[in-house]
């Protein structure tokens, strides 16, 4: 870790963050130990009696011989499919507004919907399924009568399920909603009408809901000011206008403590190491630091470890342990792409290499290309 990200974890853990990277490190393992009684001081040894707690937290089975790395796994696949089992109907609340907006706008606001949901999700096919559900539901382009109806087992699970016992992530589901149906900057009145009527069928006053409103909007143009590169009464270009737009949610995310954790930061340079169609625009600000906040607030992890463990040090210790193991999971996926891409830029080398050869020497075409498949390429296992 980088001595930033380890003041953060001190942070979480008790420990003075003026100290050496190396005491934070020894201390923090220290507070670990502790908190699960581990006598073993050796780090390996207090990651496996961790995992295994928090596994055995999770109800998972512990087979015989199974390896750390595959322990680690099967921790990291339950937590992840528990919270989105939990999560999903919040989300399904913001994706019903992003349906009821205007259509251009869906693709921009399903993908930062997608940024909070990786706070849980640290899973790329995973991910990539909540997508498609979600745009599969906004391409019906329902009418609120039918999103009404479709939302009915959401408004259940908010007001009846997990949810009784966590009362503000029914705030939070609809904070969350109001922010992404913003990403393009306009609030229309059909998106303000689904948002009072889900309001009501989740208990909450009209008059409760004009504050959220006020809140949020409050918030909103507040960094739409800071967002915009132009003076706001001056008429932007149409492009400059909707990344302001989609740049003051996503600061508005942040500083109600939804996206904030440096699990975002390290996936963000993920995404946008590999170029392709995920990829975030690169203007957009790096979420803010800081593992206290990152399973709370609108992301909903906070109030999902809570559901599964006792105490406040196990919720800290969960959160630690499960956040590292995100992080590994994501520096991994980093250090493949990288391997991939350098692959394939050796190889476009090669044929940049042998075309150039074969324009000057006309003659050897024949005879390389009699060779090429006697070739092999050694593939990393």
């Amino acid at each position: 870790m980088t001595p930033a990200e380890l003041v953060e974890v001190a942070k979480l853990t008790g420990v003075n963050p003026e100290e050496s990277p190396e005491t934070i490190r020894s201390r923090v393992v220290a507070w670990i130990a502790g908190r699960i009684q581990c006598s073993d001081t050796n780090p390996e040894g207090v990651e496996r009696a961790a995992l295994e707690k928090i596994a055995r937290d999770f109800g998972l089975t512990i087979e015989p011989g199974l390896s750390t790395d595959d322990l680690e796994r099967n921790v990291r696949l339950k937590i992840a499919t528990d919270a989105v089992e939990y999560l999903s109907p919040a989300w399904r609340l913001a994706c019903a507004l992003v349906a009821m907006g205007p259509p251009e706008a869906v693709p921009a606001k399903l993908k930062l919907l997608q940024k909070v949901s990786s706070l849980a999700v640290p899973s790329s096919s995973t991910s990539q399924q909540l997508l498609h559900d979600w745009n599969a539901l906004c391409q019906k382009r329902p009418n609120e009568e039918q999103l009404l109806e479709e939302l009915k087992p959401a408004i259940a699970a908010l007001r009846e399920g997990a949810y009784q016992h966590t009362p503000e992530k029914v705030e939070n589901a609809l904070t969350l909603a109001l922010v992404i149906s913003l990403a393009d900057g306009r609030f229309s009145l059909e998106e303000e009408r689904l948002f009072r009527n889900l309001g009501a069928m989740l208990g909450r006053e009209p008059q409760h809901c004009d504050e959220l409103l006020k809140r949020v909007n409050s918030l909103y143009w507040n960094h739409q000011m800071e967002a915009s590169p132009t003076n706001p009464t001056v008429a932007a270009d149409l492009a400059e206008a909707q990344q302001a737009a989609l740049k003051a949610a996503e600061m508005t995310l942040g500083s109600i403590g939804a996206l904030e954790g440096l699990v975002m930061v390290a996936r963000d340079k993920v995404i946008a190491s590999q170029g392709g169609p995920t990829a975030e625009p690169a203007s957009l600000p790096a979420p803010k630091s800081g593992w206290q906040k990152l399973f709370g607030s609108l992301s909903g992890m906070k109030q999902f470890v809570q559901t599964r463990v006792a105490t406040e040090d196990q919720t800290q210790l969960v959160r630690l342990v499960y956040l590292t193991i995100v992080r590994q999971h994501v520096q991994a996926l980093a250090e493949r792409d990288a391997r991939a891409l350098e692959a394939e830029q050796m190889a476009a080398q090669q044929q940049a290499e042998a075309a150039r050869k074969a324009q000057a020497q006309p003659e050897a075409a024949p005879a390389a290309a009699a060779a090429a498949p006697r070739r092999a390429i050694k593939m990393d296992p």
